[in-house]
C-alpha cells in the first residue's frame, strides 16, 4: 500500500486557530493515517487558491484536503456589497496624492432601543429574508466575478490534471450564528456544484459530523478540540476508503 502524503489547504482551523496546531485537525489525522503531512496552507482565501495549487503539483501528494469558504459565507451584507460593486462596476485607479482629504466624524449613533417582544413567526421571517439576501448575493459573487471564476477553473484542471490523487472537500463549517450556518449550508451547496465530476473528487459534508452546538464550540465561529477530532475521524474514514485506488 502506497503511503499517505498529505496536503491541506483551508482557513484558520487548519493552523487550529484558537486551540493551537498540534490539535488541529490536519495534525490528528495525520496522527490517524500515519502518514505525512507534506504541505500546508492555512488562511487561504477562495480568490488566492491558484497560487497555492502549485504545490500539488510540486508535492505529487496522495490526498489533499480543501477546507474552504469559511471565510466568504459569512453573515454581513457590506462586504459582499462591497465586492459585488467591485465587479459590476470597476473603478479607474485614483491618481497618486486623491484620497487624502480629510474625512469630517462619522456621527454616532443613538443608543439601541429596546428589543420588542416580537412574536416568534415575524423573528422567523426576518432571519429567512436576511438569509436569502445574503445567499443571492453570494451566489451572483461567486457566478460573476472573475477571479472566482479563475479560481473553479484552476481547481477543477488541477483535479483532472492528477486523476491519482483524492482530493477531499470539506463543507464550510457550522457556526453557532444561525444565519450564518444557514448561509454556510448554502455556500457549501453552491461551491459542490461547481466542482468537476471526477472518480478522485469527493466531497465530505462537516454539518452532518458536526452539530451547531455549544459544546463543540470556542466561540461562536471556530471549533474546539473536539470537534477538530470529530472531523479528522470523518476524514480518516474518507481516506482510508479510497486508498483501494493506490494499491
Amino acid at each position: 500500500m502506497k503511503p499517505v502524503a498529505l496536503v491541506v489547504l483551508g482557513g484558520c482551523h487548519v493552523a487550529g486557530y484558537p486551540i493551537g496546531h498540534s490539535q488541529a485537525f490536519p495534525a490528528q489525522l495525520n496522527e490517524l493515517l500515519g502518514g505525512q503531512l507534506v504541505g500546508q496552507v492555512a488562511h487561504l482565501k477562495f480568490t488566492r487558491l491558484p497560487e497555492h495549487l502549485r504545490l500539488i503539483d510540486q508535492l505529487q501528494p496522495t490526498h489533499v484536503v480543501l477546507q474552504l469558504g469559511n471565510h466568504e459565507f459569512a453573515d454581513s451584507f457590506r462586504p459582499l456589497l462591497r465586492q459585488l460593486r467591485a465587479v459590476l462596476w470597476p473603478q479607474p485607479p485614483e491618481p497618486a496624492g486623491a484620497g487624502h482629504t480629510t474625512k469630517p466624524p462619522k456621527p454616532t449613533a443613538p443608543p439601541a432601543a429596546a428589543a420588542s417582544a416580537w412574536p416568534l413567526p415575524a423573528a422567523q421571517v426576518r432571519h429567512w429574508l436576511r438569509v436569502g439576501g445574503l445567499s443571492l448575493l453570494t451566489t451572483l459573487l461567486w457566478l460573476l466575478s472573475p477571479a472566482h471564476r479563475r479560481s473553479f477553473w484552476a481547481l477543477n484542471a488541477c483535479i483532472r490534471r492528477h486523476p491519482g490523487t483524492s482530493f477531499i472537500f470539506l463543507s464550510p463549517f457550522p457556526s453557532l450564528h444561525p444565519t450564518q450556518n444557514a448561509v454556510r449550508r448554502v455556500g457549501g451547496w453552491l461551491l459542490r456544484r461547481r466542482l468537476v465530476a471526477r472518480a478522485n473528487c469527493h466531497w465530505l459534508d462537516s454539518h452532518r459530523l458536526l452539530r451547531p452546538s455549544q459544546q463543540l464550540f470556542v466561540d461562536a465561529s471556530h471549533l474546539n478540540r473536539r470537534a477538530h477530532q470529530v472531523l479528522a475521524y470523518g476524514l480518516a474514514t474518507a481516506v482510508l476508503a479510497n486508498l483501494d485506488a493506490l494499491l
